[in-house]
This record gives structure tokens, sequence and C-alpha cells, in this order.
């Protein structure tokens, strides 16, 4: 009996220990927690303060769950429109990834392309071209010598400011059929002016990291022609539906509400007003809002599936998407020997440089992510289980605005992601 009792006094003893222990454990878990929201707060609120963005969503995940996600400011500096989680931004070139290279990678494993192949075996339209020798892997690395940019909509209105023939129209019609802003409609063949714009442009030095959007134009071709889909099918067949990503669209004024989709720009040159639910890169609007140099819209929650299937290797809820070979050819750098720090469609860090690191001096060299003009960027980093997703419009109410550069908040919120 004396036995019994002191056996059952031990056990008592020791529950309570293990209950004092786990009891102190979640206090620090609680105040650690604590403390890295409102390091987040902090920033992100300076940056409203500071005019850097109007409004912002930050969603972080971390060990199989998300450990942070929350919005921010409201979707103007007119305070009216309160920023919710559920509201969508302009990607502009996060599109990059989350479309057009997720896209090829799935051709990829499809169709069994060699990177190393020339384009020109696949699209006919750059045959007969300086581009002709051009390869997916010089491409997608941004070392193709391809020219960064073409200003289509400096090129559509005559000396008058009126609009020139067969580009745009105040009306839809037959001839005019693509909706690309409140007021303008889109030739039903001027993507094909782009392609031969594209064909024509001049060739800067092959081998040399000169980032170009360029050949994502293409890519809603190559998908076509190889798949039998449009673009935009083929990604919600392969992979948006599957994950059910129900928030995440091209053109989104065609599916939700305004006041469901965060304004980008006040665009005076071009569309001549508010830009809202219609896509803020100009090429990518004359390509009738789809491309895969930009187009997505989205709110955090809905990128979040499609960065775990990355951190997952191509694997979700106990379904493949994407083999996991593939996923990491693509994630690695395309010359690990060279200067350029780019992966297939995926930017990398760069930490060459003590005082000038990128994105991070806390990313590993596994990471991997991309950036939008618009304010935006994601960042995963398999190394410590995590990914980053930060969205804002920082061209509100102007392109000009560089506040969240001279701030440097998405370095600043990935370190403190890393750090966490």
């Amino acid at each position: 009996m004396r036995y019994t009792l002191k056996k059952s006094s031990l056990f008592r003893v020791l529950k309570y220990a293990v209950t004092v222990i786990l009891f102190s454990h979640s206090i620090i878990l609680a105040q650690q927690t604590d403390a890295f929201s409102i390091r987040i707060d902090s920033l992100i609120e300076n940056g409203i303060k500071n005019v850097a963005f109007p409004g912002a969503q930050v969603l972080i995940f971390k060990k199989d769950s998300i450990q942070f996600h929350k919005a921010y400011g409201f979707h103007t500096y007119d305070s009216l429109n309160q920023v919710k989680k559920t509201d969508l931004y302009d990607l502009a070139s996060v599109t990059k990834v989350l479309a057009g290279t997720l896209a090829f990678m799935k051709l990829y494993e499809l169709y069994d392309i060699d990177l190393d192949a020339a384009i020109s075996d696949y699209i006919p339209l750059i045959k007969r071209s300086n581009k002709k020798f051009s390869t997916f892997r010089e491409v997608l690395s941004h070392s193709s010598g391809w020219l960064p940019y073409i200003a289509h909509q400096n090129l559509i209105r005559k000396k008058n400011g009126e609009f020139k023939a067969r580009t745009l129209n105040n009306r839809f019609s037959k001839r005019y059929p693509d909706q690309i802003s409140d007021s303008l409609f889109l030739f039903k063949n001027y993507k094909r002016k782009i392609m031969r714009r594209i064909r024509r442009t001049k060739m800067g030095d092959v081998g040399t990291y000169n980032y170009s959007g360029l050949w994502f134009f293409l890519l809603p071709e190559l998908t076509q022609k190889l798949s039998g889909l449009s673009f935009e099918a083929f990604l919600k067949k392969h992979f948006y539906n599957p994950l059910k990503l129900e928030r995440f669209s091209f053109n989104p004024s065609k599916e939700f509400s305004k006041n469901e989709i965060v304004p980008t720009e006040i665009d005076s040159l071009f569309r001549k007003g508010l830009v809202q639910g219609w896509v803020h890169d100009e090429a990518a609007a004359l390509m009738g809002g789809v491309s895969g140099n930009a187009g997505l819209f989205a709110n955090a929650a809905s990128i979040s599936p499609l960065l775990q299937l990355f951190l997952n290797e191509g694997e979700i809820d106990g379904r493949r998407l994407l083999k996991a070979e593939t996923i990491a050819l693509f994630t690695q750098k395309a010359y690990p020997e060279s200067e350029n720090r780019r992966g297939l469609g995926f930017d990398k860090p760069d930490n060459s440089d003590d005082e000038k690191t990128y994105p991070s001096k806390l990313a590993s060299s596994l990471s991997y992510g991309h950036s939008g003009f618009t304010g935006t960027f994601i960042w995963v980093d398999p190394l410590r289980e995590c990914f980053l997703i930060f969205l804002s419009n920082r061209v509100y109410p102007s392109r000009m605005q560089t506040g969240i550069y001279d701030l440097n908040i998405r370095g600043q919120l990935l370190d403190y992601v890393l750090e966490y």
C-alpha cells in the first residue's frame, strides 16, 4: 500500500511538472508570435504612413501551416474601401511564375521539350528572324539577348491623339470584341501585330543577363499549338481547378465586382482613367489581358496553394501535379558558373555583394520567387520550409511612387520571415 501511494504521488508530481513545462512553452511561443506580428504590423503600417502603398496583404507559411495572414490599409489613399483578405491584387510580373513558367513546366513534362532546343522549332513565327537560334533555357533565364520590353501603347495613336485603324475602339463590335478597360475594346487581330513586333526587335548580347518579358508573350501560342487548349484553359485544367483557386483570375472584372479588386494606377496616357480590374501592364492589356508576362489577379490566400505545391515538390493533398525533378530543375540557377542569378523563369537570391544582397541576406541558395511592378512579391525557401506572399498596389496613384524601394519593404519583410 505504501509503495502504491509513493508511485501515485510520483506520477502526480511528474504530471504537474510536464504541465508546467508545456504551459511555459506555450507562453514563450505566444510571446514570440506576438513579437513577430508586431514587427510585421510596424513595417507595413510604416509603409502606408510613408505613402509607399495605400494597403497590402501579407501571408506567411512555415512548417506545414499558415503562420500569419493579414490585410492592411485601404484600396486608395482616400480611405474609403478597406483592404480585405479576399480582395484581388494585380500580380504584374509574378504572373511570369504563376502562369507563364508554370504552364511551360507542364508542357516540358507532357511533350518532352528539350530546354536547349531552338524556340523557332516550336514557334514558326520567329523562324526567319534574328531569334531563330534562341533556346528555351536562354529566354527563361533572361540571357537570350531579347530586348526587355516594347511600349506598344505608344504605337497605337495618331499625332492628333486618335487611335489608329485596327487598334482600339470605344465601342464593342465583332471587329473589336475584347474589352481591355472600362471603355476600350481591342481589334480582333491585334495580337498578331504584337507577335510580329517581337519578331522584328533587335537583339542584344546572347549569354548576358538582361531581364526581358518578350518571350512570355509567346507562351500562349506555344501552349495552344502543343496542347490544343488556350493558355488560360490549360492552366485551369492542370493547376488552378485541381487546387480550387477561387479568387485567381485573368480579367477579373468579368467575374468579380469592382469593390473586390484593388485598383492600380490612374493612367493619364493610355487608358485615361483609373485602372481597376484590368491588367496594369499595357502590353498584356493589348493581348486581351491574358499573357505569360502579366495579367493575373489574386488574393494571397489563393496564391498559397501554388506555393505549397512548389514547397511540397509538386504534390499537394495526395495529388501530384508536377514532378519533383521538374521543380528542382527550374528553381536552380540556369547557368551555375555564370554571374546570372536567374533560374528558369524564377528569380534567385544574389548574395555575391555583402552590401547589396537580394532579396535578403538570409535567403538560402535553394530559395526562389519573383517580384511584380505593381508592388507584389512571392518567395519560397525550401531549406526553411517557408514562403512569403506580399501584395500591394504601390503604383497608386502613379508608377512614379518609389517608397516601396526606398524603404526596402519587401526585403525587410522577408528578413523577418527567415529570422522567425
